[in-house]
């Protein structure tokens, strides 16, 4: 630093939830160049606000909590300098730790910069903004910040570590590396792999890949058709045609003076709307309930949201550059026009690449005790996010006892991973697996069915603290697998062990959809 405003005390603070930010706190107050300015290593808060002032640099390594909050050990410090005057003395440096996963990436870290910066404090060194990779990230940032506290601030200006957090509006271009499909049926499932590398993307298995995909060329060369009105295609291309919310629907209603698209919004109509809505798009409802002259265009473009990203669990395990999705193709005909899945159609038919970002799913990862055995249940593509589990569970090399049970129509024709599975089955590292196969039998047989058929094999796993995973169609799997479940721990357990005790106890683990 310069000679104008000597260092008289080095104080290392951090915000820690997991540990990760306080044990690099510790390294880097034993880092062999601020040695001589005896740091002292604090939790945020257990620093002094109106202590600080001019010869204090204070070194921050904070993560966030959940989407942008403070850690516990951080909350009362940044309140304290939300109230406190100006600081123009102090001289500080921001290392945040977060998960690219969560809409307000490194928050907390952000938002403590941008408070230190309010009150005058002045930064030696750009924020850093590291995610999984933050151990790259330090070993880089920590010599240059010894250099800087050395006396040499321009050794600095130079550094930028961010991690660029992606989302709707600058969603990363993924190559599309593999396109399997996975079935031998209609409608087909299919096995894609998308190359993250260069995007600095950080995901762990049950988390969600964010696909931002554009409207379908042909839907809306009919709806210019349909306006006569080339302009339509411009002015609709970024508007969602498809997921068509009750707010558009009342006001086209009222456009169109249809009484009848009025009566299925009545909320004793739900039912019989959501069948209309099942497959239907925009186009569709103008169609039926409108004309161009009651709905213009403009007012049209106004009142339609932009276009939703479609969310997809993600099948691969943490540390992958390829992230494998599973999904299930949509293509079909209605009203004479062939249509096919926003986000599908592009992923299958498009350019070979995908628009994503990331979102945490902590709800879905993997437990923290390593001995918790694990019971994953899930029907059709709802395997992809516990197939991501059993990847990071083999690439970890963790030992845990794993059972599968696994839903689908037939067992020649939609048996989905089969190879992998029954791959790990034999080798151990799945102890058990087991299939229901609706179609195959004269009686339809589900995965409550299998699980009720293991009664005693799964009441002895959730009585030795096993956590149940849970994917796929919420119409029929969410309440069906609750009552095979509530069924097998009345009888076996007692009163005491239920679905709901599950649940208060952080084991119970549901992606449906």
């Amino acid at each position: 630093m310069d000679a104008a405003s000597p260092i008289q005390r080095v104080l290392v603070g951090y915000g820690s939830e997991s540990g990760n930010a306080r044990a690099l706190a510790h390294r880097l107050g034993a880092f062999p160049a601020l040695q001589r300015h005896a740091p002292q290593v604090l939790p945020f808060n257990d620093i002094d606000v109106a202590s600080l002032g001019a010869g204090d640099v204070l070194l921050a390594l904070s993560s966030s909590f959940g989407d942008g909050e403070p850690p516990a050990n951080g909350e009362r410090f940044a309140e304290a300098l939300r109230q406190a005057p100006a600081l123009p003395g102090l001289r500080y440096a921001v290392f945040g730790l977060g998960d690219t996963g969560y809409p307000r990436f490194c928050g907390f870290s952000k938002t403590l910069d941008t408070l230190l910066g309010e009150r005058q404090a002045r930064p030696i060194m750009h924020r850093v903004d590291a995610d999984a990779g933050y151990e790259h990230f330090f070993d880089q940032w920590a010599p240059v910040l010894g250099d800087v506290l050395d006396g040499n601030e321009a050794a600095g200006r130079d550094l930028r570590l961010q991690v660029t957090a992606y989302a709707e509006d600058n969603a990363f271009a993924a190559p599309i590396t593999t396109r399997r499909r996975l079935n031998t049926r209609d409608p087909a499932a299919w096995h894609l792999e998308l190359d993250l590398r260069g995007s600095g993307i950080a995901y762990r298995a049950g988390d969600t890949l964010h696909v931002v995909a554009p409207n379908d060329p042909a839907l809306l060369q009919a709806l210019a058709r349909w306006y006569g009105q080339d302009e339509a295609v411009d002015l609709l291309r970024n508007k969602e045609l498809r997921l068509l919310g009750r707010t558009v629907l009342r006001e086209l209603a009222r456009l169109g003076g249809s009484d009848a698209l009025k009566d299925l919004l009545r909320s004793s109509q739900r039912p019989a709307l959501e069948a209309y809505l099942h497959g239907a798009d925009l186009l569709d409802v103008l169609n039926d309930h409108n004309s161009p002259d009651r709905v213009p265009l403009a007012r049209l473009a106004e009142l339609l949201s932009p276009c939703l990203p479609r969310a997809y669990s993600i099948a691969s395990a943490a540390g992958s550059a390829q992230a494998a999705l599973c999904v299930r193709e949509v293509r079909y005909t209605r009203s004479g026009r062939e249509r096919r899945g926003t986000a599908t159609g592009w992923l299958l038919d498009g350019d070979g690449s995908a628009r994503v970002y990331c979102r945490a799913n902590p709800g879905f990862h993997l437990p923290r005790d390593p001995a918790a055995p694990l019971l994953l249940v899930g029907t059709g593509t709802g395997i992809a996010p516990l197939m991501g589990l059993l990847h990071e569970l083999d690439a970890a090399g963790q030992q845990r006892e794993v059972h599968m049970v696994f839903g689908e129509k037939h067992r020649d024709h939609d048996f989905l991973y089969q190879q992998h599975l029954e791959a790990w089955r034999a080798d151990g590292r799945l102890q058990g697996l087991h299939t229901a196969f609706s179609r195959d039998g004269v009686a339809k047989y589900y995965v409550q069915h299998a699980l009720a058929d293991q009664a005693d094999a799964v009441a002895d796993l959730l009585q030795r603290g096993a956590h149940v995973y849970l994917c796929g169609n919420k119409q029929h799997l969410g309440v069906a697998v609750q009552e095979a479940l509530n069924t097998i721990l009345t009888t076996n357990a007692g009163e005491s062990s239920t679905w709901d005790t599950l649940q208060a106890a952080g084991r119970l683990h549901r992606e449906l959809y």
